[in-house]
C-alpha cells in the first residue's frame, strides 16, 4: 500500500483511470461531500431553490470528468457508482442523487447504485471512498472532518486486495439502481 497527499494522489489516480480498460468501480461513504463541492447548485438547493440547483448542476456539469467518462464508455469501460445512505438523507445527499440523475446517468453514463448502510453494518467498509480499476488496483479516499479528501491510499498487485474484490461483490448483491 502507498499513502499518497492530494497532490500526488491525484497524478497516479490520473494515471490508473487513463490505463483502466474494463471496469471503474465506486463506492460513496460519506453522507456530506461539502468540503469538496459548495459550489452554486448545492447552495440553491441548500436554500430550497431546487430548479435554480438543476439548472445550475445541468450547465456546470465538468466538462473534463464528462468527456473522460464519455471516453470510457466508448471504449466499453463500465462505471459503477455505489452510495451507502443513511436515512433521512442529508440535504446534501438529496442533491448529489439529483446530481447523479441529471449528470451522472444521462452524461457521463454510469450505472449509480444505493445501498443501505444499515445492510451492511457487517461489512468491513472503508471510513472513505473506495475505487477499484479493472479489479486490478484500488484506491481508498481519506477525509477530514468536514469532507474534504487530504488523501489517497493505493493498492495493487502486490498487495491483497481480495477483501475489496469480495467487498464489491457482497455491496452489488445488495444494491439498488437510482
Amino acid at each position: 500500500m502507498k499513502t499518497l497527499g492530494r497532490e500526488e494522489a491525484n497524478i497516479l489516480f490520473d494515471k490508473y483511470w487513463d490505463e483502466m480498460s474494463h471496469v471503474w468501480f465506486k463506492v460513496e461513504v460519506l453522507q456530506d461531500y461539502a468540503g469538496e463541492d459548495d459550489g452554486p447548485s448545492l447552495q440553491s438547493w441548500i436554500k430550497g431553490d431546487k430548479q435554480t440547483s438543476i439548472a445550475f448542476m445541468k450547465e456546470d456539469a465538468s466538462p473534463e470528468w464528462v468527456q473522460s467518462c464519455q471516453e470510457k464508455l466508448r471504449n466499453d469501460v463500465k462505471l459503477i457508482r455505489l452510495h451507502l445512505v443513511e436515512e433521512p438523507y442529508s440535504p446534501y445527499l438529496e442533491w448529489e442523487l439529483e446530481y447523479y440523475k441529471n449528470v451522472n446517468i444521462p452524461k457521463c453514463g454510469e450505472q449509480v447504485f444505493l445501498v443501505k448502510k444499515s445492510a451492511v453494518s457487517n461489512l468491513q467498509i472503508p471510513k472513505g471512498d473506495m475505487m477499484i480499476f479493472d479489479d486490478q488496483i484500488v484506491v481508498v479516499n481519506g477525509y477530514n472532518d468536514g469532507g474534504r479528501m487530504i488523501s489517497q491510499n493505493f493498492y495493487d498487485q502486490t498487495d491483497n486486495i481480495s477483501s475489496f474484490l469480495n467487498l464489491k461483490q457482497q455491496l452489488l448483491r445488495l444494491a439498488k439502481p437510482l
